[in-house]
C-alpha cells in the first residue's frame, strides 16, 4: 500500500511541477509543501477503500486533477489568473473570448494527462500483486496522513501569517491566494467563499472618511454642458498609435487626431477578468474591477455613483450604443442601473456588412451619429466598438495594409482590423464635423484593453524588441486616450500617467460639476495620479511598481520608467499601501453594496 500511494502522490506532485513550468509561475518550497498537504487531505480517505476499487478512484482523481490544472493553465494564459466559482455567473459570456482561448492551447499541454497513462501501466504491474494490508492498518494510515496534511498546511499558513503580519484571507488577488494556499487550498477556499457568500464587515471609519472626503470636492468654475461623445475602441493598444508597417501608418486618422486633442501618452487599461465589461465599468463608475469575475454578471443591480446618472441629474440625455445583443454581459440591466436612459443595441442598427461579431465599426459609428441626433441636447453618448475583437476576423477585401514580413496570422488580422476601425474613426469625425456636432462637443476615444497578443513568445513582442519588465508592461498595459475639448484647435501630448478609472473624474472636472464618489481623479489637474492594477502593481510619477504575488505585499520591484532600471523600493513604498487600500475599498463598495 505504501509504495502504491507514494507513486500516486509522486505523479500528482510531478504534475504540479509541469503546470508551473507551462504557466511560468513560481514554484516555491512553501507552495510545493502546500500542494503536498492538499493532496494528503484530499486523497487520504481513499485508503479506506479496498484496492480493487481504490485504483479506479485514484485514476479518476488524477484525471480530474489534470482537467482542472489544464483549465487553470489555459485561463491563466489569457487572464493571468486562475478559475474561480465566481466565474460561473459569466460562463454564458465565454464565447466573447473562446476563440482567443483556443489559440493559447498547444500540443505539449496534454502532457498534463500523461500521469494517467503512466498510472494505467502501473495498474498492469500491480495486477498480479494483491494488497495484503489489513483494514485496520489502512484506517490508521488514512487518519495519520489526513492529520499530517492538516498540520502541515496549518503550520505553513501560521508561519506566513506571523512573518508577514497579514491575514491570509485579506488578499487583493486570486494569484496571491494561490501562492499562499496552494493549488487545492486555493480552489477549496474559493469554493467555500462561493458557497457561504462570506458577508463582509462593512466599511471601517477610515474607509468611510475616505469616501466622505472624495464626495466633498466642489467645482471651481461655472458649469459647462457640451455634448459628450465617449468611444471605447476594442483591443486598441497604444503601440499602434504612430506605428508604421512597410511605410504605412496603422492608425493615420487617430494620429491626425493628436494634432487637435489632448493625447495621453502614459495612459493604461486597468481591466481584469471581465476585459471589455471591466473597461466599461471602470470608465463609467471610477471603481476597480473585481479580483474574480465581472461586476456586470456578479453585481449587475448594485448601486454606484456612476457618470451617466450624474450627468442625467445635470440635465443630460444619456445613451449607450453597442451593435450587439443587448443581453450580452447583462448590458441591458447594467446600463439601465447606472443611468443610461437609452440603449441602442443590435436591433437598432442595420444589417449591413458584419465583421466578426457584429455590424462593422465604420457603419456602426455613422449610424450611431444618427441615433445621437434623436437625443435631447445636451447629450452623453457612450459607444462600444467591436470590429477589432479577437480573433480579428476581416474579409480579404478589407485587408489593405501591406504586412509582408509578418508571420503570425492572428497578429496580421489584428493590424488589419485596427486599420479598418481607424478608417471608421476618420469617417466618424468627418461626419460629426459636417453635422455641427464636433466643434462644441467633448469627444473622447480610448482603448479598452490589450490585444491578447503580447505574451512572451508572441511576434508582436519580438517585433517590439522588448528587453525589460518596464517595456513589457508598457506594451501590455498602455492604451490610447484622446480628449478633444469643445472648441479645441491644437493638440497637446499629456505625459502625466493615468488609467481608465480617471476618465469619469476628468469629464466631471472639465464640466465643473459637483462630483459624487469616484475613486479616480482628474487627468487635467495638478496632482499626480496613482494608477493601480488588480494585482497590486501600479504607476506613480516616474515609477512603476511590479507586485510579487509570491511574497508579502510591498516586496515587489520598483522601476524607474525612464531608465527601465530597478531602483530602491523606497521610491515606491508609500504608494504600495495606498494601491492595496484602494483595491480593498473598491471591492467592499461593490461586493457589499456600500454606496446604496
Amino acid at each position: 500500500m505504501a509504495i502504491r500511494y507514494t507513486l500516486y502522490l509522486l505523479l500528482g506532485m510531478l504534475k504540479f511541477m509541469l503546470f508551473s513550468y507551462f504557466t511560468k509561475t513560481d514554484l516555491s518550497l512553501h507552495l510545493t509543501l502546500m500542494n503536498l498537504a492538499g493532496m494528503l487531505i484530499l486523497s487520504s480517505w481513499t485508503l479506506l477503500i479496498p484496492w480493487n476499487k481504490r485504483r479506479w478512484v485514484w485514476l479518476g482523481l488524477l484525471l480530474a486533477h489534470s482537467f482542472l490544472l489544464a483549465s487553470d493553465m489555459w485561463y491563466y494564459r489569457y487572464f493571468e489568473d486562475f478559475l474561480s466559482v465566481s466565474l460561473l455567473s459569466q460562463m454564458t459570456q465565454m464565447s466573447d473570448v473562446s476563440s482567443g482561448f483556443t489559440a493559447l492551447i498547444v500540443p505539449q499541454d496534454f502532457l498534463l494527462f500523461a500521469d494517467s497513462l503512466i498510472f494505467v501501466l502501473l495498474l498492469f504491474v500491480f495486477h498480479k500483486r494483491p494488497e495484503v494490508t489489513t483494514k485496520q492498518t489502512r484506517r490508521r494510515t488514512a487518519g495519520i496522513l489526513a492529520v499530517s496534511g492538516i498540520v502541515l498546511s496549518a503550520s505553513l499558513l501560521t508561519y506566513r501569517t506571523l512573518t508577514e503580519e497579514r491575514q491570509p484571507t485579506a488578499t487583493i488577488s486570486d494569484m496571491r491566494d494561490y501562492y499562499l494556499f496552494g493549488f487545492w487550498g486555493y480552489h477549496g477556499w474559493d469554493v467555500f467563499k462561493g458557497v457561504t457568500g462570506r458577508p463582509g464587515d462593512g466599511l471601517t471609519a477610515q474607509e468611510q472618511q475616505r469616501i466622505n472626503q472624495k464626495e466633498q470636492t466642489n467645482p471651481t468654475g461655472p458649469k459647462q454642458t457640451p455634448n459628450i461623445i465617449l468611444v471605447q475602441l476594442e483591443s486598441f493598444q497604444a503601440s499602434v498609435i504612430d506605428q508604421t508597417i512597410n511605410g504605412e501608418e496603422v492608425t493615420p486618422n487617430l494620429n491626425q487626431l493628436k494634432k487637435e486633442s489632448l493625447y495621453f501618452s502614459s495612459f493604461y487599461h486597468q481591466t481584469h477578468e471581465g476585459r471589455t465589461s471591466d473597461a466599461e465599468f471602470i470608465t463609467n463608475t471610477s471603481l476597480y474591477p473585481l479580483k474574480s469575475g465581472s461586476v456586470y454578471t456578479r453585481y449587475p443591480t448594485n448601486e454606484f455613483e456612476p457618470l451617466p446618472a450624474l450627468l442625467e441629474k445635470n440635465g443630460y440625455d444619456t445613451a449607450a450604443m453597442h451593435a450587439y445583443e443587448k443581453g450580452f454581459w447583462n448590458r441591458d440591466d447594467v446600463y439601465k442601473n447606472i443611468g443610461f436612459k437609452h440603449f441602442f443595441s443590435q436591433k437598432d442598427y442595420s444589417k449591413e456588412k458584419k465583421i466578426g461579431m457584429a455590424l462593422n465599426d465604420q457603419q456602426f459609428f455613422l449610424e450611431s451619429i444618427d441615433h445621437m441626433e434623436t437625443l435631447q441636447e445636451p447629450f452623453f453618448s457612450f459607444l462600444v466598438a467591436l470590429t477589432s475583437h479577437t480573433p480579428y476576423e476581416i474579409d480579404k477585401e478589407d485587408q489593405t495594409l501591406d504586412l509582408s514580413g509578418y508571420e503570425d496570422p492572428m497578429l496580421k488580422r489584428y493590424y488589419q482590423t485596427v486599420h479598418y476601425v481607424d478608417t471608421g474613426v476618420g469617417k466618424m469625425i468627418d461626419e460629426l464635423k459636417q453635422r455641427d456636432l464636433w466643434d462644441q462637443s467633448l469627444v473622447i476615444f480610448y482603448g479598452d484593453h490589450d490585444s491578447g497578443l503580447v505574451n512572451e513568445d508572441s511576434e508582436m513582442r519580438k517585433k517590439a524588441d522588448i528587453s525589460s519588465p518596464v517595456a513589457a508592461f508598457e506594451l501590455e498595459r498602455r492604451i490610447p486616450l484622446f480628449i478633444k475639448k469643445p472648441d479645441q484647435q491644437t493638440g497637446r501630448v499629456m505625459k502625466e500617467n493615468g488609467g481608465q478609472i480617471d476618465i469619469a473624474p476628468t469629464i466631471i472636472d472639465l464640466l465643473n460639476l459637483k462630483t459624487s464618489y469616484m475613486m479616480g481623479q482628474s487627468l487635467v489637474d495638478d496632482q499626480p495620479n496613482l494608477t493601480g492594477f488588480r494585482d497590486g502593481s501600479f504607476r506613480y510619477k516616474d515609477y512603476y511598481y511590479e507586485a510579487d504575488l509570491t511574497k508579502a505585499s510591498g516586496e515587489g520591484i520598483c522601476y524607474d520608467v525612464s531608465t527601465e532600471k530597478k531602483v530602491e523600493i523606497k521610491f515606491c513604498r508609500n504608494q504600495v499601501k495606498d494601491a492595496s487600500e484602494q483595491l480593498k475599498l473598491s471591492d467592499k463598495i461593490i461586493e457589499e453594496n456600500e454606496l446604496k
